[in-house]
């Protein structure tokens, strides 16, 4: 018999010996005790798995006074919900987030642990009912009786204590999951807590064996599968080495696979319910990040995001806060922070949106969301090596049929080498990353070039540390390779290994002179010619260059700041002009000159040279292929 057993019958003892008391003598007699030695009947919450009492659960025993003798008795018990344990209290490290850990049965027998926020007794209970009903936890559906499961847990007062966390990953030395922590604490158990102990589809299914061989193996010659695996593995590495987030953007044509790799890389953690979309506002996004911490996010269609809120989305995913938000008073609220790698698809790229909502895409977006070409050269989509006897298609719902099938294993295998030896795992990390980083980009790299070299990096160096613990199946060095073939295809896209914003200058003023060059630029002709042409919306004026042929812009200097230059800074711009050798400077080597137009007027203006178009022969070629 278990303990709360015993203790149901000794309530039940209780309750009979109150009940046969009727009639002695009234008074109370020292040590909360009648007269005759009868123990004083109390109110208290009984939980019991045993059938004592009738079914089992939480069992509210009232008193009342009995009308004959003026005793205190304990009426009949009243049931309120299924056995429920409150094991622990639970609260962050500093002293704040209280929470109380219940553990339950549902009706399958499966045990269900849950480290409920007491914020959620703060109202009428009704969120706190509901997610327990959604567990499994049976609950009275009489309406006098349902209070007295939030008072049941609010009163209860256990011994052992727990610190609690709100979000996923790497806490003092230990990983959190929303159902475990990896690792062992120093101190007090350190567990997860919220408002819903799901969210995430962290599951389990199949067996490891079968995953290695039927999943990540087959991937093997495959450079976007294995980066997008190896993404997966490195994921649970942000926090251990104490790195930015960001994420990958396969782009390319429809059905060249793209889901396909989401759908392996999420098998690490879960089924296909893992992966999310990009069909979310960016208040749901900020919500989502903050239970993926220190995982990989896998986020399909990215046409299906708002063009509006295309860049503020790469910036939260990537810098790890949500919007700094008040409470009812005005005072602020702490913004949510997490830290992830995403892993995004779709037929466009993040900049497409972004342009496609009037808004100016920036360098900051294609670092923190590299926009890697998803359909390789001489290949079929994302596929370079399909084995004999399969169509592309075929090899594709092969790989997603085995992804759901058997996943998750890799996940806790991988957390588990992770926390046994977090230093050794730390400095691998740190000299494979350093290392491959290095040899990616090179010391004349830009600063842009290089951040997302230390991204192919890391996925590299977790993809190399997890198959030398056996988890993917590969040959060493297949992720360095994979992550190579990436990077390359990106660079190749991208056209430059220096800074992306002095190619977007010149590209802005090429394309501003192209589309108005004819309408709003006069021709240089003397103020008095009759048949001078007039010109609406002036920006300046056009002469020929009859030294070295082509044309020179004579740019009004409120046109240029105003309009070329619109997104950027106009001295920026200018520099980056005269550096190309097309832009025309005054003696003093300032970016405007003093010049006499055509009008009569002496103003300065923006001298542009036909040298700016000798510098776009990069982006002709790209267009080309």
């Amino acid at each position: 018999m278990t303990s709360m057993d015993e203790q149901a019958e000794r309530d039940l003892a209780r309750m009979q010996a109150a009940r046969d008391a009727k009639g002695k003598a009234r008074g109370m007699g020292k040590g909360g005790k009648a007269a005759g030695g009868t123990e004083v009947a109390r109110a208290r919450f009984v939980n019991t798995a045993s059938e004592a009492l009738g079914r089992p659960g939480v069992y509210w025993i009232g008193t009342a006074q009995d009308r004959s003798t003026g005793d205190t008795i304990e009426v009949e018990p009243q049931w309120i919900c299924s056995p429920l344990t409150v094991a622990a209290l639970t609260r962050d490290t500093g002293g704040n987030e209280w929470g109380r850990l219940l553990i339950f049965p549902d009706r399958d027998g499966q045990e269900h642990r849950w480290a409920m926020p007491m914020a959620m007794l703060a109202g009428s209970g009704e969120e706190l009912r509901a997610e327990l009903l959604r567990q499994g936890l049976e609950v009275t559906t009489i309406a006098t009786r349902r209070g007295k499961l939030t008072e049941y847990i609010g009163l209860a007062r256990p011994e052992a204590k727990a610190r609690c966390v709100l979000r996923t990953g790497w806490h003092d030395g230990v990983f959190v999951l929303p159902s475990s922590t990896y690792g062992e604490s120093p101190g007090e158990p350190v567990i997860f807590q919220g408002a819903t102990a799901d969210g995430v589809a962290l599951a389990i299914a199949g067996t490891m064996n079968e995953w290695r061989a039927q999943v990540s193996a087959p991937c093997i010659g495959n450079s976007r599968l294995v980066l997008a695996l190896s993404a997966a593995f490195a994921g649970p590495c942000l926090g251990l080495l104490d790195t930015e987030g960001g994420g990958f953007h396969l782009r390319g044509s429809s059905s060249s696979g793209k889901s396909t790799a989401l759908a392996v890389a999420a098998s690490v953690f879960g089924p296909p319910a893992y992966m999310r979309t990009w069909r979310a506002t960016d208040n749901a996004l900020e919500a989502v990040a903050s239970l993926y911490s220190d995982l990989l996010l896998p986020l399909d269609e990215i046409g299906q995001l708002d063009p509006r809120h295309a860049g503020a989305a790469a910036y939260l995913l990537a810098n790890g806060q949500g919007k700094s938000r008040s409470h009812r008073d005005g005072s602020a609220r702490a913004a949510a922070r997490f830290r992830l790698l995403f892993m995004s698809a779709g037929e466009v790229g993040l900049g497409d949106l972004v342009t496609a909502s009037g808004s100016k895409s920036r360098a900051g977006h294609e670092v923190r969301v590299i926009d890697v070409p998803a359909d390789v050269e001489g290949g079929c989509g994302i596929f370079e090596c399909i084995p004999d006897g399969f169509a592309p298609g075929d090899f594709a719902d092969r790989l997603k049929r085995a992804a759901a099938e058997h996943h998750g294993h890799a996940l806790n295998e991988w957390l588990a080498a992770l926390t046994s030896n977090a230093a050794a795992a730390r400095d691998y990390l740190r000299a494979h990353c350093d290392q491959m980083a290095d040899a990616l980009c090179g010391e004349s790299a830009a600063g842009q070039v290089r951040r997302v070299a230390q991204r192919f990096a890391l996925a590299c160096a977790a993809g190399e540390l997890a198959t030398a613990k056996g988890l993917t199946g590969w040959p060493a060095g297949e992720a360095e390779s994979a992550g190579r073939a990436c990077f390359t295809a990106w660079l190749n896209s991208r056209g430059t290994t220096g800074a992306a914003e002095p190619a977007a200058m010149l590209a802005q003023v090429r394309l501003f002179l192209a589309q108005h060059g004819e309408s709003r630029f006069s021709t240089w002709r003397d103020a008095d010619e009759s048949h001078k042409p007039r010109t609406i919306n002036r920006a300046g004026f056009r002469k020929s260059r009859d030294d070295i042929g082509g044309l020179a812009y004579y740019i009004e200097a409120e046109v240029f700041r105003a309009e070329v230059c619109s997104g950027f800074d106009a001295r920026q711009v200018a520099r980056t002009l005269a550096l190309a050798g097309a832009l025309r400077m005054d003696s003093n080597g300032g970016f405007t000159r003093r010049e006499r137009l055509p009008d009569g007027r002496k103003a300065r203006v923006y001298v542009i040279l036909p040298e700016l178009w000798s510098d776009d022969g990069d982006e002709d070629g790209e267009g080309d292929a």
